[in-house]
């Protein structure tokens, strides 16, 4: 099975709007239909300004790779490795390793499913002997929360290397000394090649989100049917601490990269973001008020300084631990119903990403510029999306939901 490479020359394309969201104002950039902001993203009180030749939908991309025809039906996912080397893409039992200094297919291999089983989702992490772990999940119906998690290491060749591993349970998360958790409450050592886990979170039935510290030992989780949040020795399974009563379904957890800090996102009524520091726990948190509805997503700065948190149609950028606002990003409407997500730190935090609706920001902190890639009105989106900066190489790459995989020079 061989990968689909696209050019696209972006002159002979008809220029051909967006579609508008029912509720949201809209204002025509670049002849692309936008959400016009309440505010925008600003350095010295200065709006940000759209980098030359964007907004962009999709169509007007150098390339794009797709794996099989788009089909909503199509379990499609696509990652980028750490080291910018290759592109993944899975049509849910097939992945096809793409080298992008060659732009062409480096690898490819089947995932071991049992029979009537689906494959859904890609996960890739580098090995520290070499090559990478491949991870999905299996599931009988398409939109089932997976009951296992299959692991097929490959080497620096890109062949599979012996048998895969079927761990119990989901990807809760994954540390960068290699330990995962899954929602089940079980822990495992992904350098080994043994199945059992090395810890089981006791006590703990029912868990939402996890989050581990960079030390690999500490691990928080919440619970959104039990409405709790805790603190866990990962290596031994042992409760360290659990969190006052927030009487929320409590959504998600992240830890600060520099380990200082644990925030808890609740939702229900309380629509409240907590930040504990981890040297005194048991302090009052800092607490972060004001949102639309549910904090359902957020992500620290790589210093840990700063923490972006959005809402309903909305992205705002905290100072910690003053909780100063410093940036906002909202979109103008009467029907903000949809958050931003997707939100990611990037080069070092000079860059913040995030996806509002079918389409996907970047910002640039010191330049003060903006990127918009979208989805155009004869377009169709049904499946995930993500993005990745490539650095080296100076290319956007927009996961979209039409199972495509887009290049933008930048």
């Amino acid at each position: 099975m061989a990968f689909k490479l696209i050019l696209a020359t972006a002159g002979l394309l008809e220029a051909v709007r967006s579609t508008a969201v029912p509720g949201v104002k809209t204002v025509l950039v670049n002849n692309v239909v936008v959400p016009k902001t309440k505010s925008d993203f600003a350095k010295n009180n200065v709006t940000a300004k759209w980098a030359p030749g964007y907004p962009k939908e999709w169509g007007s991309e150098d390339f794009h790779y797709q794996l099989n025809t788009p089909d909503p039906d199509d379990n499609f996912n696509a990652v980028v490795t750490n080291d910018e080397k290759y592109l993944a893409v899975t049509n849910g039992s097939y992945v096809e390793f793409i080298d992008l200094d060659k732009n062409a297919t480096a690898s490819g291999f089947a995932f071991q499913v049992p029979e009537k089983q689906l494959a859904i989702g890609l996960t890739i992490r580098p090995a520290t002997q070499g090559g990478y772990d491949v991870f999905t999940g299996v599931v009988s119906y398409k939109y089932d929360t997976p009951k296992t998690t299959i692991r097929q290491r490959i080497g620096s060749d890109l062949k599979p290397v012996g048998q895969p591993i079927v761990y119990q349970g989901s990807i809760g998360a994954i540390s960068k000394q290699g330990k995962l958790v899954s929602p089940s409450g079980y822990v495992y050592d992904l350098e080994t090649t043994n199945n059992t886990p090395i810890a089981t979170l006791k006590g703990q039935p029912d868990l939402t989100d996890f989050s581990f510290a960079p030390d690999g030992v500490h691990l928080a989780s919440v619970s959104w049917h039990e409405e709790t949040a805790d603190l866990w020795n990962a290596t031994s399974g042992e409760k360290i601490f659990s969190f006052p009563a927030t009487k929320a379904q409590n959504w998600l957890t992240r830890f600060s990269p520099d380990g200082k800090y644990v925030a808890f996102a609740l939702g229900s009524s309380n629509n409240t973001v907590q930040i504990y520091t981890l040297a005194n726990y048991t302090a009052a948190p800092i607490e972060i008020k004001g949102f639309n509805d549910w904090p359902r997503y957020l992500d620290w700065s790589p210093t840990s300084e700063q923490i972006a948190i959005a809402d309903d149609g909305r992205l705002r950028v905290y100072n910690v631990p003053s909780k100063e606002v410093t940036q906002t990003w909202q979109v103008d409407s009467t029907n903000d119903y949809y958050p931003a997500i997707g939100i990611s730190w990037l080069d070092n935090g000079n860059k913040i990403t995030w996806q509002w609706r079918d389409g996907k920001y970047l910002y640039d902190f010191e330049s003060n510029t903006e990127w918009l890639w979208t989805i155009n009105n004869t377009a169709h989106s049904w499946g995930p999306s993500t993005f990745y900066l490539l650095s080296k190489k100076g290319y956007a790459v927009t996961v979209d939901g039409d199972s495509t995989v887009r290049f933008w020079k930048i």
